[in-house]
């Protein structure tokens, strides 16, 4: 890469020297080799140039043509060197003069000396040059474009240090010439108000302001608006008249020339403004997506989410975008001064998974996930005192408050791993002297002198009530000291120490048949079924919950009926109008082809019948109706 920079500049210099865009390549070669002694001392790269260097020099020389920077033509005899930047800082200065002269027509193939080959010229379509310069463009003197344009119409050469805003206003001045002929400004103007019935005024009021003030037509397309529309229509008025011409002159020809360049330049900003709104919306749908049911997301979680179209958020951004979102949302904004924490916030749970969650869902979910964990660790530790209280033994946790705690937070994080990261987040206790701050009804106390409250408490479990619901669940005499203590006498086990018998090897090989044979036999479509819905359980179920743990918590919110046994029954009710939906379904239903979108499409004809309209909370209802379709396929054999 070095050696190529000295022969560059070498190169370039020896040609302003002799005032030439062409230098023989033996007399260069000999230059350098002579510029070498002479200069190695001041500059020490030039070492590689003394003595017998032709071999460097070419190789050098020949670099630099495959970067286009150069042309070499001629045998071995004799060679000349086209020096590439000479000629675009010549066409440069020519689109000076077009800038200040629009009238100047734009240089083609004609305008290159008879003596230099056309192959000095890199050949593009204009809209993929003008399309990749739109996006990023990185001026230099290396490279001497030809534009081809549609219809034949002869190609422009443009130089790569020329700005592609600039081409653009150069071809806004030429249009802007054109309309201001008194014939084509009439002419023109009418055309653009006829096919504009009920826009009168606005297209007037876009018309004048192009063809009297508007002197940075390239900005102005960078802000969304209806010159577009106004934009494209003109442009294509021009072009329809000027393209029915037969014998065209060169103006004739200089004038579709901009047209065409100037229509490429307005269709990308209008993608691009298309293409920018389409990612605000999509931010902005996703922003209420993580305002929903259930609350917190993983990242795979978000770059999963959907629009209504069932089209990937993430196909209408960028990864990115995304990124600078989630940035934006999780951090503070210096600006607002009065938020002690961002709107987004971040925890993490013990398998080191990381979700997201908008801070005023964070207590609302905590409740829900408290009166969950409420059913759920409940029952497991009356079951597990009912065993043990069968058997005359008793624990600690029985007893003594101290245990009972730790075994409350235990099964918690274990069964509860949601709630457990959120109740230790670190971010919790700021949350609420935030919210009390700001006079907020916070629905659960969740600290006393800024120490997290007792489990006992956030679950509602007492000792005392777990322990009284165990030995109620056993006949009365265990609760007898004296009794229980005779009965236990007589009626304790030994422990067996003795394994089951080892499986006999002939028992061993028809098992094994028996596997063999099962595994030839095709899979059922309810297995398929099956297999597909645990599937789509792990894309819908969060880590360390369940289907059936989720539809529990949806029905909380969608059924708000107080009565017991009334609210029973509408559970009921909604669950078999889904079985029966189902039912007439199944036929249609496939383990192949059932996915997340014809789990949605299920969920939503079923919600959208008069009956389940009625019940109201949608968002709960069909995320409910999802689940319970994905429990009842998961039961089948």
């Amino acid at each position: 890469m070095a050696n190529k920079s000295i022969i560059n500049i070498l190169l370039k210099f020896y040609a302003n020297r002799l005032n030439t865009s062409t230098v023989d390549y033996d007399e260069f070669i000999s230059y350098v080799k002579k510029y070498a002694q002479i200069h190695v001392e001041e500059q020490p790269d030039l070492v590689m140039y003394l003595g017998n260097a032709d071999a460097q020099i070419e190789k050098d020389l020949e670099e630099l043509e495959a970067a286009r920077k150069i042309l070499i033509i001629g045998n071995d005899k004799k060679r000349t060197i086209f020096v590439t930047t000479i000629y675009v800082q010549k066409f440069e200065k020519l689109y000076q003069e077009i800038a200040i002269k629009p009238t100047t027509p734009f240089p083609t193939i004609s305008d290159l000396p008879k003596s230099v080959p056309t192959d000095i010229l890199y050949k593009k379509n204009a809209s993929d040059y003008l399309h990749a310069a739109l996006k990023k463009q990185e001026t230099d003197d290396k490279i001497l474009y030809c534009l081809s344009l549609p219809h034949e119409i002869p190609p422009i050469i443009v130089p790569s240090s020329l700005k592609v805003s600039t081409l653009g206003e150069i071809c806004m001045a030429k249009i802007r010439i054109l309309l201001q002929k008194e014939e084509y400004r009439g002419y023109f103007a009418k055309k653009l108000h006829i096919s504009n019935q009920g826009k009168e005024l606005a297209t007037k009021n876009f018309f004048d302001k192009f063809v009297n003030f508007s002197n940075d037509i390239i900005n102005d397309l960078k802000e969304p608006g209806d010159n577009f529309y106004f934009w494209t229509q003109l442009c294509y008025f021009i072009r329809e008249d000027y393209e029915s011409i037969k014998d065209r002159t060169s103006e004739d020809t200089n004038v579709l020339q901009a047209i065409y360049i100037a229509e490429i330049i307005i269709s990308f900003y209008k993608d691009k403004i298309k293409q920018e709104n389409q990612k605000q919306e999509a931010l902005e749908y996703l922003k209420k997506a993580l305002q929903k049911p259930p609350y917190y997301f993983t990242i795979n979680d978000i770059t999963g989410i959907v629009n209504k179209k069932g089209v990937p958020l993430i196909k209408l951004y960028t990864d990115e975008d995304l990124k600078a979102f989630l940035e934006k949302e999780t951090s503070n904004n210096a600006d607002e001064g009065s938020s002690l924490l961002p709107d987004l916030l971040v925890f993490k749970v013990q398998s080191k998974t990381l979700f997201f969650i908008y801070k005023d869902k964070i207590l609302p979910l905590i409740v829900r996930l408290c009166n969950e964990a409420h059913d759920t660790v409940g029952k497991i530790i009356t079951d597990n005192w009912i065993e043990l209280l069968r058997n005359f033994t008793k624990v600690p946790e029985m007893y003594n408050q101290a245990k009972y705690e730790e075994l409350l937070r235990s099964k918690t994080e274990k069964m509860a791993p949601i709630l457990y990261s959120l109740l230790n987040a670190n971010f919790l206790l700021t949350l609420t002297y935030e919210l009390r701050s700001k006079n907020t009804e916070i629905p659960l106390s969740l600290f006393e002198h800024d120490r997290l409250v007792p489990y006992s408490t956030l679950l509602l479990l007492k000792q005392q009530d777990l322990l009284a619901n165990a030995k109620f669940a056993l006949p009365f005499w265990y609760s007898l000291p004296i009794v229980s203590w005779l009965i236990s006498l007589f009626t304790k086990k030994p422990e067996k120490f003795k394994q089951n018998p080892s499986v006999t090897a002939f028992q061993k090989v028809n098992y094994d048949q028996e596997i063999a044979h099962g595994a030839k036999q095709p899979m059922s479509k309810g297995k398929a079924l099956a297999q597909a819905a645990q599937a789509l359980e792990k894309h819908f179920v969060q880590e360390g919950s369940t289907v059936e743990r989720d539809m529990d918590s949806y029905a909380k919110i969608w059924n708000k009926l107080i009565d017991k046994k009334n609210r029973m029954n509408l559970e009921e009710d909604v669950n078999a109008l889904i079985r029966d939906y189902i039912r007439n379904v199944f036929s249609t239903l496939n383990g192949i082809t059932f996915d997340e979108n014809r789990l949605e499409n299920l969920a939503n004809t079923l919600c959208n019948t008069p009956n389940m309209k009625r019940i109201g909370e949608p968002e709960a209802l069909n995320m409910y109706v999802r689940m319970y379709i994905l429990h009842l396929l998961k039961g089948l054999t």
